[in-house]
């Protein structure tokens, strides 16, 4: 197969496609109604050590990292039970980190230069975006109008800096106080989560219609802010004072832990508009697994009222 790296462009054909999703994922989402048990379904790479889960979309197509034994790294699209790999041309590493409704998945690479470069793929079509004059970039999520949200880095002082990017125009994210801000995800009413970095701790924070709020776990010693459904739920990874590791969802309701059974650690990657999470969690073996989580209820239960 061959692949061809562009530069962004727009796609004439989206509002048709971005139709097609909304209205499948509002079966999907109605589908979805009836009673049901929480349940874990592990994600495990073939022939691979270990796996890791990082984006999700409301089809149940998953991105992630599969890492063998050497420590070398491979992104991964699973669809409908198949595995298949992403790899943009030239890249020795590669971290896929979302994927929308249209089937766009978006991530960085490293490629031959040494440095990291956002792209996005879709259909075998790989697309490379480069945050204007800066070192490195990389696109943390993506949402159904292909609205984007990311890190770029100008210089080697490697002080990241949060960006959207929508209509062919890019935007900092400034979050006051920061001394390292990164923009991880975006959702259709235009909300973007995001860490923030201060004295070696980290943060999350929500910009909504123009505010920004900055929020921990509570207690804990750490937060990161990765992804937001479009009913306003957050997830993302905290840390205790003990150095363990869990995964959380942020709801209109409050914050509710995430820790996968028998796991020493868990993280929290991605929330879809079904409350469907995915991360990864390490066993007593130490080996590291991806998951989906399917909750028992529906994150309507929880909607946010803005």
């Amino acid at each position: 197969m061959n692949h061809q790296v562009t530069r962004p462009k727009r796609n004439v054909g989206r509002l048709l496609d971005l139709r097609l999703a909304i209205a499948a994922t509002l079966c999907v989402l109605a589908l979805a109604g009836s009673a049901r048990a929480q349940t874990w379904t592990p994600i495990d790479c073939p022939g691979y050590a270990h796996a890791d889960a990082r984006g999700i979309n409301d089809f149940g197509t998953i991105v992630g990292i599969c890492e063998d034994q050497d420590g070398n790294f491979t992104g991964y699209l699973l669809q409908g039970g198949v595995f298949s790999t992403v790899v943009p041309p030239g890249a020795w590493f590669t971290e896929p980190w979302d994927v929308n409704n249209l089937g766009v998945v978006a991530g960085d690479y490293i490629g031959e230069d040494g440095l990291f470069h956002g792209f996005l793929y879709q259909n075998g079509s790989y697309t490379t975006l480069d945050y204007p004059g800066a070192l490195h970039t990389s696109v943390q999520g993506i949402d159904d109008l292909g609205r984007l949200v990311g890190i770029f880095i100008v210089d080697e002082n490697f002080i990241y800096e949060a960006f959207s990017y929508a209509g062919g125009r890019y935007q900092v994210i400034e979050v006051p106080g920061s001394e390292g801000t990164s923009a991880e995800g975006i959702n259709i009413r235009k909300q973007i989560v995001g860490t923030w970095d201060a004295g070696g701790v980290s943060h999350g924070f929500l910009l909504k219609n123009g505010r920004l709020t900055k929020f921990m776990y509570p207690g804990a010693v750490s937060t990161t802010a990765n992804k937001i459904n479009i009913f306003g739920q957050i997830t993302g990874t905290w840390g205790s004072e003990d150095g363990s590791v869990h995964g959380y969802i942020r709801s209109k309701g409050g914050f509710e832990s995430i820790d996968h059974p028998g796991s020493t650690a868990t993280t929290a990657q991605d929330i879809n508009n079904l409350g469907q999470n995915v991360g990864a969690f390490v066993d007593e073996a130490g080996v590291q697994h991806g998951y989906v989580r399917t909750p028992a209820r529906h994150p309507g239960d929880d909607e946010d009222d803005d």
